[in-house]
């Protein structure tokens, strides 16, 4: 069996006949600082690539305090939103030398707690955080800590840290629109009954387009419960209808895919009547045959922005920062 040796600063010095502090100079940037030669520099990089020399990060976060990586933590890694965000944030964070550590909470603030904690204990430089509900105290202890943060898709107001996100209040006031332009005369808004900034940024919205319509009298949100949502769903979605609603505009992706199975369990008199819009599309919706109109989330944008504002705070210090971004209508009309 035969095994790989590491290749340390002292093979790389011996083969280039200098010594090991001036290898170490040379690979850590330092050659303008120490006065290396040129071509003494050259060599050592170009024998250090041919012996595929590999740095020793930890000891060098030893040195530096810093080890190039980013913890990501998401609310449900399910959520086609979040792990489409994981994909782009690792991709762009390659390509500043980063390198990222997941963990879901599965939208428990315990198990949230915990891998932030584990997170920091591997050496973290920053973190990306989707806060779940009640996860004030573990945000806030973090900010006053001044350990590098930025919130993505939900905040909290009263806590001074960075966040990026999307503009729910402007997004869900455009797709009630578009369910009222396109005809439909009674739309109801389907939530989470949470109290997370997203989601009533979103109500709100839905609730003043209807108010500018003047279909204020007409106007509903159906919480569900987050821990139990079909059965919420097949409970109040097929009263609402019998009570004259005719459109649904769904809070969240999830909650999306949920309802949709309700509604075709309804049958196709009330599928082919129903308006439906939401937030994010999915493979399901075509292979449901619904067409619904949703709000696409510029999730490249807010992936970079996210990492950007991390990376500038880890370099500069907490300077908060923050981005609402705007959604894009993708419209289907039945």
């Amino acid at each position: 069996m035969s095994s790989l040796k590491k290749i340390s600063l002292k093979d790389i010095a011996e083969a280039a006949g200098v010594s090991t502090a001036l290898v170490s100079f040379v690979l850590n940037g330092k050659k303008k600082e120490y006065r290396v030669g040129e071509e003494t520099a050259k060599r050592i990089l170009k024998i250090a690539n041919e012996m595929n020399y590999q740095p020793n990060l930890a000891a060098k976060s030893l040195r530096s305090g810093k080890t190039k990586t980013i913890g990501l933590v998401v609310s449900d890694i399910s959520n086609p939103f979040f792990s489409q965000l994981a994909r782009v944030l690792e991709d762009e964070a390659a390509k500043r030398n980063y390198t990222v550590l997941f963990g879901s909470s599965d939208e428990n603030k315990d198990k949230m707690d915990r891998i932030v904690g584990n997170l920091i204990n591997k050496g973290v430089d920053g973190l990306i955080i989707v806060p779940c509900e009640g996860s004030e105290k573990v945000i806030a202890s973090l900010a006053y800590n001044n350990i590098p943060i930025v919130l993505f898709d939900r905040y909290f107001s009263e806590i001074n840290v960075s966040y990026v996100a999307l503009n729910n209040f402007n997004a869900s006031y455009l797709l009630t629109r578009h369910l009222l332009d396109i005809g439909y005369n009674a739309p109801c808004m389907v939530a989470y009954d949470v109290e997370l900034v997203h989601m009533k940024e979103r109500v709100r919205g839905y609730k003043k387009a209807m108010s500018d319509a003047a279909k204020k009298n007409l106007a509903n949100v159906v919480f569900l419960k987050q821990n139990a949502p079909k059965k919420s769903a097949d409970r109040l979605l097929p009263k609402m209808v019998d009570g004259g609603v005719d459109a649904f505009l769904f809070a969240t992706n999830m909650i999306s895919l949920t309802c949709l199975y309700t509604i075709k369990d309804m049958g196709d008199k009330a599928v082919a009547k129903i308006g439906l819009a939401g937030f994010d599309g999915n493979p399901v919706f075509d292979f449901l045959n619904v067409p619904i109109s949703y709000i696409r989330q510029p999730i490249d944008v807010l992936a970079q922005k996210a990492l950007e504002i991390l990376i500038d705070s880890m370099a500069n210090g907490n300077t908060v920062q923050s981005v609402l971004a705007e959604g894009e209508l993708v419209k289907m009309v039945p």
